[in-house]
């Protein structure tokens, strides 16, 4: 089978050693052309050094990108090469490899050979245990200075800050607090010594922030080695120090593997540079990414200046990947005109948040080419002095797909959000309107209401003699599987409700003594055959639960799932869940039915990822004639014809002017304060010196978050192959939103291409 390659991409793939970098914009094949390279190497390292299991190692930011490079890399070695598809090459994330660094020699780290690895949710639950328990013993003075005086003065607001906002704040400054020490590779010895060598040297040294952050990380180190466990940035930490520990060790690894390509290298954190500079041994090192499409700085310690870096780094042979055949010519035009109008921003500190380099479509000839110009339209819904409301705004896309989604059914079509809960209004705007669709937010529809009707049962189950809980379960989980489906008039339901709320002695109606029938507790209204037998159905399975309550949490749940889920995807998502409780009951032994309703519910108010199926781990294909529905930063690396851009408002994308809001800037702090950034920077001051200056950090963390969102709207303009449709909203807020400056610049830009 041959394939047949670009010249820019034949370029990367005459490769042979040495430190490269490719830059490539989005639709140029980064990973067709990334997996190709890995496959022709791991020919070439299996064919010499087959006593030596060498290995190419590519080292990538997902799990998704893990799957789907390794899944190429193995088609290609065996449908193009012969050789065996999964032999001679290993691909993991940072701290996939961090973990098969340090299992492989805990004791160079202090680590027992069983050490465990706490998840995402039990680390972020002995967090929040550290952060209450630092909070109880010395209230919230260190947090009161940050105040804005106006909210402190008004006594009903500040109370309900104390109650409700000051707990949230504490944890998030505590959590970029801790990942950031450990990025930095401090331990909370290491920082308690340079606070008090810093108070030392300066007379009343103030850095209350810093001081609140050691004290959580002393507390939470201290909860993870009492469970002999590690999280997962102290995996990348260890893995480097046990690198340091034994160049024996290193030696070894070195020679294990040969090469290292680094996918996704925008999305690089210093630690991840160190780990894998130290295993490459600065020789054969090949990064690929795209600087422009570095989107992750908000959430995590990646920035983009280390691929940029790299790029202009003596002895690297830097090369671009600059042709796309995604998207038709005016999109791509679009995209371009974007980083154009960045390069001279009204703000001077954003003219650098992109690097220059146009999307160039593919030749005449070429196996991917770009759409038909004509076909492509681009369209910005903004027109000065006309304001769209939210609700508005919803309304036009719903109404818009409507009608396009019957004449496309061989389209693909996707709405993006710049977050989950502009995401979540919509699909109950089209599930109201029978518009088909389907999700990639933080939780799916289907998620959701799995956990929430679980959440009933649990809820009654914790409580089986509340008469009140057992109506809430008839009525919000039952029926609506059940006669609810069907023409059953609302009268039956309310005469099932208005007949469970007036039972006496629930026990009567659950355990009919001999010679008794349930329905002499139970009067109902209608003597309806169906429903009646659908009550006595209700009784029985009740009675099967309540019977269930004495097995483990999964198997509970497990038990309930059978009665209530009938579709493939509701089941499915009953057996993850299962899984799911399981693992927490192990961490807590302790828990009852009413924790594991409140775990349930945090699934299904969307206040906790919960992956229903494994799109994120095994990849996402949309599907043809349905809308799909995702935040701009999970659309990255998709797809689709038709794409709307929503919200594109100068709330969500911020440009540094005046009226500008930043949701980082708590309402209730003085303004211009964002105490995560002062938190950093605070820890910044401990381990390099610099004098800490209120509001310095804020300022920059500003410039940083708009500098991303320019980013994140260029990620969703050339995620269109055919069709691009952005548009604004005013916010909800008392203060209302503007039309983003960049969504005026594209607007601008379409209508002198009109004419207009």
């Amino acid at each position: 089978m041959s394939t047949q390659f670009r010249p820019s991409q034949q370029q990367i793939l005459d490769y042979s050693k040495g430190k490269m970098a490719v830059s490539a914009v989005p639709g140029a094949g980064k990973t067709f052309t990334l997996s190709h390279l890995a496959a022709k190497l791991v020919a070439r390292v299996t064919s010499k050094h087959v006593k030596d299991e060498q290995e190419v190692l590519i080292v990538t930011f997902s799990n998704s990108a893990v799957n789907t490079i390794k899944a190429r890399i193995a088609d290609i070695l065996q449908q193009q090469r012969g050789l065996l598809p999964y032999v001679g090459y290993r691909v993991r994330t940072l701290h996939g490899l961090a973990h098969d660094i340090v299992r492989e020699r805990p004791a160079l780290v202090g680590l027992a050979d069983d050490f465990k690895i706490i998840d995402e949710r039990v680390s972020s639950d002995i967090l929040r245990s550290a952060v209450d328990a630092w909070l109880r013993a010395s209230g919230d003075d260190l947090l009161m200075p940050y105040i804005d005086p106006e909210i402190e003065a008004q006594e009903a607001q500040i109370t309900k800050v104390r109650r409700n906002e000051l707990p949230e704040l504490a944890f998030s400054v505590a959590s970029s607090f801790i990942r950031q020490a450990k990025d930095r590779l401090q331990t909370p010895a290491m920082l308690r010594e340079a606070l008090a060598s810093a108070q030392k040297k300066i007379h009343g040294l103030d850095l209350p922030l810093a001081v609140f952050g050691i004290d959580v990380y002393e507390a939470y180190s201290r909860s993870l080695a009492y469970r002999g466990a590690v999280d997962f940035d102290d995996l990348v930490r260890l893995a480097l120090v046990a690198l340091d520990n034994d160049k024996d060790f290193l030696k070894r690894l070195r020679k294990r593997w040969p090469y290292i390509l680094e996918d996704e290298a925008q999305d690089s954190s210093l630690l991840q540079e160190n780990m894998l500079r130290l295993l490459s041994s600065g020789k054969n090192w090949v990064r690929v990414g795209d600087p422009n499409q570095a989107i992750n700085t908000t959430f995590t310690t990646a920035n983009p200046k280390y691929l940029r870096a790299f790029l202009d780094e003596t002895g690297v042979t830097p090369y671009t990947l600059a042709e796309a055949g995604r998207s038709a010519q005016p999109i791509i035009d679009a995209a371009n005109a974007l980083i154009h109008w960045a390069e001279a921003h009204p703000a001077p500190d954003l003219r650098t948040a992109f690097l220059t380099q146009d999307i160039q479509p593919t030749d005449t000839g070429d196996v991917q080419a770009n759409p038909p110009a004509e076909e492509a339209v681009v369209t910005v819904y903004y027109e000065p002095g006309k304001e769209i409301s939210p609700d508005r705004e919803l309304d036009l896309v719903a109404r818009s797909l409507e009608k396009w989604l019957p004449n496309n059914p061989d389209k693909t079509c996707a709405v993006l959000v710049p977050d989950n809960n502009r995401g979540f209004k919509l699909t109950e705007l089209l599930r109201a309107r029978s518009v088909d669709y389907e999700e990639l937010l933080r939780s799916t529809t289907a998620t959701r209401d799995t956990a929430e009707a679980l959440r009933h049962v649990m809820v009654y189950l914790a409580a089986p003699m509340d008469a009140s809980k057992l109506v809430e379960l008839y009525r919000d989980v039952w029926w609506h599987s059940h006669l609810g489906k069907t023409d059953a008039s609302s009268a039956m339901l309310e005469d099932v409700i208005g007949g469970l709320a007036d039972i006496r002695t629930l026990e009567a109606f659950l355990f009919p003594s001999a010679g008794t029938f349930a329905f002499d507790v139970i009067h109902l209204k209608s003597d309806a055959a169906d429903l009646l037998d659908d009550v006595e159905h209700f009784r029985q399975t009740v009675k099967r639960w309540l019977d269930a309550t004495t097995l483990p949490i999964d198997q509970l749940v497990l038990t309930v799932g059978q009665d209530l889920f009938t579709k493939a995807t509701e089941i499915a998502l009953n057996y993850k869940i299962a899984q799911l409780l399981r693992g927490i009951a192990n961490e807590n032994p302790d828990w009852r039915l009413p924790q594991f309703a409140e775990e349930l519910r945090t699934i299904s108010q969307n206040e906790r990822r919960f992956l229903g199926f494994d799109d994120a781990e095994q990849g996402y294909k949309p599907t043809p004639g349905q809308v799909t529905i995702a935040t701009m930063h999970a659309a990255k690396g998709l797809e689709w014809d038709r794409v709307y851009l929503l919200a594109v408002n100068n709330y969500s994308f911020p440009s540094l002017q005046p009226f500008d809001r930043y949701y980082s800037e708590k309402w209730f702090l003085r303004p211009n304060l964002n105490l995560e950034a002062e938190g950093l920077a605070q820890l910044e001051s401990l381990i390099g010196g610099a004098r800490y200056i209120e509001g310095e950090a804020t300022a920059q963390s500003r410039i940083d978050f708009v500098a991303e969102r320019l980013r994140l709207l260029y990620v969703g303009i050339t995620r269109a192959k055919r069709e691009l449709i952005v548009t604004w909203n005013t916010g909800k807020g008392k203060t209302p939103s503007y039309p983003a400056l960049p969504l005026v610049a594209l607007a601008e830009y379409v209508s002198k291409l009109r004419g207009g």
